[in-house]
């Protein structure tokens, strides 16, 4: 069942700044990021799922901080985000620009705009907030960003960047691809790292991101994993995802979830996705289920995290792509896709309602639509993407920030952009 948004979304023309302070008072306070690809903006609700800012991260906005930032496809497409552990930066993957932005959580402002290669699709930080690392699918690469966020004024620039191909080429494994995905970090601080983007190019490896080594390559014929990855509470167990295959000329076959001891890197668990294009993965705030959901399919599933038992279903909306948890985890935002997205295989990615479905965790009641204000091309095709998500806890001194209405566009180029989960 979909559920129409509430709430009446005001989106002003101009750069309008106001001052705001959101629940300082609430050590629960939050606020979740929304993560249009399909017009360049970031839509930003508080705790009441009222909006609060629309951050405009399109080519035009960003040239007021890198004059020189001209992407071929014209368009930047901010996918996937991450924030700091103390919620003051959020770094955007941005496909289509091959840039990680960077965010100043609480002023809105862009910081930096870091060119981190061709199909920059997800940006994760460290859990020690030592540095960032971008997983870039078009150049096949990882990339690393330096932290130093005790500085009076932290400054963002490009270190290490990694071949995944040579990282790989002394493992005994044939590789379908060298482009990473999604990564994720254990207690050691080692990233776990998916491969991609087709649907028959998954794999897993684990990378130190202090020596820049492989620590351990897991079979791709066995290990397909090609999505999400996340932890247990305790750090003793990892889980990842493989969307399964489907297409428009083929059978739709279940995705697969895997779990891995940490410690000594063996696979102790194999399920089915019970659905089509298994994709986020998330553990709840008081670490007893991990979330998945199915984009092809529309549903999830809850896994007990100590019994790895399915315990119950999901109605995750339409087209369900990343979710994510409000910190008390009374409730979980789950991305839901557009009629025209810029990633995925169409076949599945295919939505009709864009924005971010509020459910209930308790009951997986459908609370809410949190849907941004539809922009159109010329054609009237509906360019809301909504793919992307991220929950910051609130210090009571964020903006209000109302940005300029999209344009109506042009599709992306082709060239430009870069999903998981293509058709081989």
């Amino acid at each position: 069942m979909k559920i129409p948004s509430s709430r009446r979304l005001l989106l002003a023309t101009g750069a309008l700044l106001l001052a705001a302070c959101t629940g300082a008072d609430d050590d629960q306070a939050h606020e979740v990021w929304s993560l249009d690809q399909g017009t360049d903006r970031i839509h930003v609700y508080d705790a009441d799922h009222e909006q609060v800012a629309v951050i405009d991260v399109s080519p035009e906005a960003l040239r007021e901080v890198d004059p020189d930032f001209d992407p071929e496809a014209g368009r930047t497409v901010p996918h996937m985000i991450d924030f700091d552990t103390g919620d003051r930066y959020a770094f955007v993957a941005a496909t289509a620009g091959g840039v990680t932005i960077v965010l100043d959580a609480v002023e809105r402002s862009v910081e930096a705009v870091l060119p981190t290669g061709a199909g920059t699709h997800m940006a994760a930080v460290t859990p020690d907030d030592e540095a960032v690392w971008v997983a870039a699918i078009g150049a096949e690469q990882l990339v690393e960003i330096p932290l130093d966020l005790d500085a009076a004024t932290p400054s963002f620039e490009i270190a290490r960047t990694i071949d995944v191909e040579p990282l790989l080429a002394a493992t005994d494994h044939e590789w379908p691809s060298f482009s990473p995905v999604c990564h994720d970090y254990d207690e050691q601080g080692r990233a776990w790292v998916t491969l991609g983007p087709g649907i028959e190019q998954g794999g897993l490896f684990v990378f130190d991101t202090a020596s820049a080594e492989v620590v351990h390559a897991y079979d791709p014929t066995a290990i397909r994993a090609n999505c999400g990855v996340g932890f247990t509470a305790d750090g003793s167990q990892a889980i990842a995802n493989w969307s399964g295959t489907f297409g428009e000329d083929r059978e739709d076959t279940e995705g697969e979830w895997y779990v891995f001891d940490t410690d000594d890197l063996s696979v102790v668990h194999t399920a089915s996705s019970d659905g089509i294009d298994a994709h986020g993965v998330r553990l709840t705030p008081d670490g007893s289920a991990f979330w998945q959901v199915n984009r092809g399919s529309d549903d999830g599933q809850i896994i007990d995290a100590d019994s790895l038992e399915v315990v119950d279903t999901l109605d995750a909306g339409d087209t369900p792509d990343i979710l994510d948890f409000a910190p008390d985890g009374s409730v979980a935002y789950v991305t839901q896709r557009g009629p025209n997205p810029l990633s995925g295989d169409p076949h599945v990615a295919v939505g009709s309602a864009p924005g971010l479905l509020v459910l209930d965790v308790a009951t997986g009641e459908h609370l809410d639509l949190l849907a941004p204000p539809e922009v159109t091309d010329a054609d009237g095709g509906v360019l809301n993407d909504v793919h992307g998500v991220g929950v910051r806890t609130t210090t009571g001194q964020e903006r209000v920030v109302a940005a300029a209405a999209p344009r109506a566009a042009a599709p992306v180029a082709a060239a430009g952009t870069f999903g998981c989960h293509l058709p081989a």
